[in-house]
């Protein structure tokens, strides 16, 4: 499209014109009389409405060129608002990455800002490691531990989201998360629900150890994983120059001892903890122990599973390298939800069978 010009390129009333200058000699050789007067009026009143034609459509033709150019203007705007939007939304991608999902959307929401500040707050806390990482690294090729390592902290960080997870730091071959903030179900429910995604990952890695077995890995990781409840400061940490959100305190560091005396791919939990989730799972009771840096006996139980068959068919979970993760709560959802859920997987099971 052309912007309109106010040169008009041909003569609009060319016709009316033509009119005009033939009935200009007419009416100067036409006798005088009452036709002849009206004729002459005519003539007047046209050439006068057609001078106002004329007028009304060059200031059209240039409101339309205006409108061109604002419109042209207004485009261009809504490109370059377009690709800071995109930018934009690349860098918060990019930073999704980096922080944990709660902690993201509370900043890009508003609801979190850069303040140095904290909170005294009771959260579930959780640990893992791999037991003997480092003789374990030392005979894997680093390409091989690189890729090992990925696909571990992948599987973990997927079930971790799934149950409301607040992922707060790798630390090498370790995992540092809790329950409770920035969103919280509650004491109880936030205990119960780290409990469950604890259980959930150590079967999940079940799977993966013989998946690696088969691939020809001999040294595979074993997981050991901590829980405990209690008091902890959270917030922002650091300087003006960076901040971390965390958490920190003495029943952190309970939490990391606690991982430490867990059994070889097992779950051991804190009295408080244990106290939250007495009915959902078996445990054996440890005799109480002294840790580094605790000044109390602490009474740890160690996972085994859950109590009621039901509730482990409850957690429905399924994680594949390919990409593939699902993760449902049965208990979370309502009839109609659960038939509609049902419905859609046996679609997706026929489309995968007769890809084959």
């Amino acid at each position: 499209m052309t912007p309109p010009s106010d040169a008009t390129p041909f003569d609009l009333y060319a016709r009316e014109n033509a009119l005009l200058a033939e009935a200009d000699p007419l009416l100067a050789e036409a006798a005088s009389g009452p036709l002849t007067d009206y004729l002459q009026r005519l003539v007047k009143q046209y050439r006068s409405t057609l001078r106002d034609n004329l007028q009304l459509t060059r200031h059209s033709d240039r409101q339309q060129a205006k409108l061109f150019d604002f419109n042209r203007n207004l485009k261009k705007q809504s490109e370059e608002l377009e690709a800071r939007r995109q930018a934009f939304e690349d860098l918060s991608n990019k930073l999704a990455k980096y922080l944990a999902p709660q902690v993201h959307d509370a900043i890009f929401s508003g609801r979190q800002d850069s303040q140095i500040a904290t909170r005294r707050k009771k959260l579930t806390v959780f640990f893992s490691d791999i037991q003997d990482f480092t003789s374990t690294a030392e005979s894997m090729q680093p390409e091989a531990l690189t890729d090992c390592l990925n696909e571990y902290f992948s599987l973990l960080t997927r079930i971790a989201l799934a149950h409301g997870a607040t992922i707060d730091k790798y630390i090498g071959d370790a995992m540092m998360l809790f329950f409770g903030d920035p969103e919280s179900r509650g004491v109880r429910e936030d205990a119960r629900a780290c409990v469950r995604m604890a259980v959930e990952m150590q079967q999940a890695l079940s799977v993966l150890r013989q998946r690696w077995r088969s691939e020809g890995f001999t040294n595979l990781f074993q997981t050991r994983m901590g829980i405990n409840t209690g008091y902890c400061n959270v917030g922002n940490f650091g300087s003006d120059q960076r901040l971390a959100y965390t958490i920190i305190g003495g029943e952190v560091n309970l939490t990391a001892r606690i991982e430490s005396c867990a059994d070889t791919n097992g779950i051991l939990i804190s009295h408080e903890t244990y106290a939250h989730v007495t009915d959902m799972v078996h445990v054996q009771e440890r005799p109480p122990v002294s840790l580094k840096g605790i000044s109390r006996e602490i009474q740890t139980y160690a996972v085994q599973g859950f109590k009621d068959s039901q509730a482990a068919h409850k957690l429905v979970a399924l994680h594949h390298p390919a990409g593939v993760a699902i993760d449902v709560d049965l208990a979370e959802l309502d009839e109609p939800t659960r038939l509609l859920l049902a419905q859609q997987l046996r679609e997706a099971l026929q489309q995968i069978d007769g890809n084959w």
